[in-house]
Parts: structure tokens; sequence; C-alpha cells
């Protein structure tokens, strides 16, 4: 079975690889920032596949909330690719595409694929980036909803996040608190602004981080309670980061519940579950 393009689309950056049937990254194609509009973000893709070889199989995590087709739906973040295309026209019909969330992907990715029994099991993740989202895989089956908008983890109303204003206009959402682009306004900085949080003065950063790990912390506990899942993993930039160590030890839940652990793909936690979603369709 050939290689999947497995596309990460998220705030910050747009990776690209080729990734097998085994999880196993065949190649990297590219990593570049976010592209600035849709119609740029139309032509990074195109590049990247003609630098793969063309492959028929073409899997796109991505951060905003697209249609079947590619088009971008809703991106608070980044609002002018909203009503637009992600994907040139040209790739329906002639590649074989599987477009979802990249939370969802990453869930995905964190699933074990063993024995039917593990793969009945419950996963849930948490991505912490550029925003926030979340995935779930409950019983061996993707939790998609309705519009295919379901887990969107970053709108969950935590007490730590109260009175602040989302970027989707609501107040006390789970983003406002812990996301990239709301550090980056606390701290009185620009999206284009290089910095890097960890690297503050203590007196800077650490009530900024404290109010942050509290909100995922809460939010985590609420998945955890909803779920009841065998594991809970946190991936993106943030999530990666030390950011995740003051979460973990903010987590509290009674009854034995998992505690959080990092993405055992790490940052590659979009592509290869992607790569999975994509041969999982294509069968």
């Amino acid at each position: 079975m050939s290689a999947v393009l497995a596309v990460d689309l998220g705030g910050t950056w747009l990776r690209t690889a080729l990734v097998g049937p085994d999880d196993a990254i065949h190649r990297r194609i590219g990593t570049i920032p976010t592209p600035p509009s849709a119609p740029d973000c139309v032509r990074a893709i195109a590049a990247a596949w003609e630098a793969a070889g063309r492959p028929a199989r073409l899997a796109v995590a991505a951060a905003p909330h697209c249609d079947a087709a590619g088009r971008v739906i809703r991106w608070p973040n980044r609002p002018a690719y909203e009503g637009e295309a992600i994907l040139l026209p040209d790739f329906l019909g002639q590649v074989d595409i599987r477009i979802l969330d990249d939370a969802a992907a990453a869930a995905l990715a964190a699933h074990p694929m063993g024995t039917p029994d593990k793969a009945r099991e419950t996963t849930v993740t948490m991505a912490i980036g550029t925003g926030i989202g979340g995935g779930a895989v409950v019983g061996g089956r993707l939790l998609t909803g309705r519009r295919g908008a379901a887990m969107a983890v970053g709108h969950i109303k935590v007490p730590a996040a109260s009175g602040l204003v989302c970027a989707c206009g609501e107040i006390g959402c789970l983003q406002a608190a812990a996301s990239g682009r709301a550090l980056r306004r606390m701290l009185g900085k620009s999206d284009a602004d290089a910095f890097d949080i960890f690297a503050l003065p203590a007196s800077i950063r650490d009530p900024v981080l404290n109010r942050a790990a509290d909100a995922v912390a809460e939010a985590l506990a609420i998945l955890a309670r909803l779920f009841d899942p065998h594991r809970l993993t946190i991936c993106g930039g943030l999530g990666l980061s030390p950011l995740f160590d003051l979460c973990a030890k903010r987590f509290t839940t009674s009854g034995g519940l998992p505690p959080p652990v990092r993405h055992p793909h790490g940052v590659d936690a979009a592509l290869i579950g992607g790569a999975r979603a994509g041969f999982r369709a294509l069968a």
C-alpha cells in the first residue's frame, strides 16, 4: 500500500509528509509558516503534492472547520480563510482525499491499533497551540458529530477563563486563557512577534502561565469525567512545552482516571492521525 501525503494545517505551521500504513514517516516534504491566505495555502499544498511525486492519497488534518471538498467553514483565528478553499479543484476526482480536524487526527494517532479489545478503548486528546482543539475515539470510532465539528474543546467554559473574551466572540472559553494567541495578547505581543514565553522573567510569565494551566486542568477534568477514557493525551506546540507539566500538576479527579500524558507521536500527531484516517477511508 503506497504512502499518504499527510498535511497538518495549523494556526502557526503547515507541515507535510509522506506517511506509510505503519505510521512511519517515509519522507518529510516541508514545514512552513501557515500561509497568510487560503489561495497561498492552496499553492503550498499543491507544491507539496508535486514534490511528493503526486501521490494518489491526500489526508488533511486541519485546524479550521472544513467541508469535505476543503472549503473553510469557520476559523476564528484566521478569518480571512473562511469561505475559501484550501485545495486545488483539480484534486477532486483524481486524488483520494480525507479531511478532518487536526485534533481529531491527533486522537486517532494516540489510539492503540493492536488487539480488538485495545481498539475498542476510549482515547481523548487536547491540542494546545495557536488555538485549542480536541478529539476523541470512543469504542474504536472517531467522534465527529453532526457537522464534523465535535470536540470544540477550546470553547468549553472554565472558571479560570472567566471574563476573558475569546476569538469566537464568547466570554470564558478555555482558548481565551490558554491558547498561544491568548498568551501573546495578555503579554502585549502581536502575532508577528517572535518570543519564547518561558524565557521571560518569572514575574511576567508566571501569572499568565498559571492562569493558563488552571484553565487547561479544569477542562481536562471535565473531559475525563465526561468520557471516562483509557488515555488522555496532550499535543500541540504549547501542549508539549513546559506548560504541560504545570497542567499535569493541577489535574485532579476522583475515581482513578488516568492522568494526562504528552502525545506519543509528539509534533507528528496530526500527520500520523491524518494518514491513519486516509488509509482507513480508502481501505
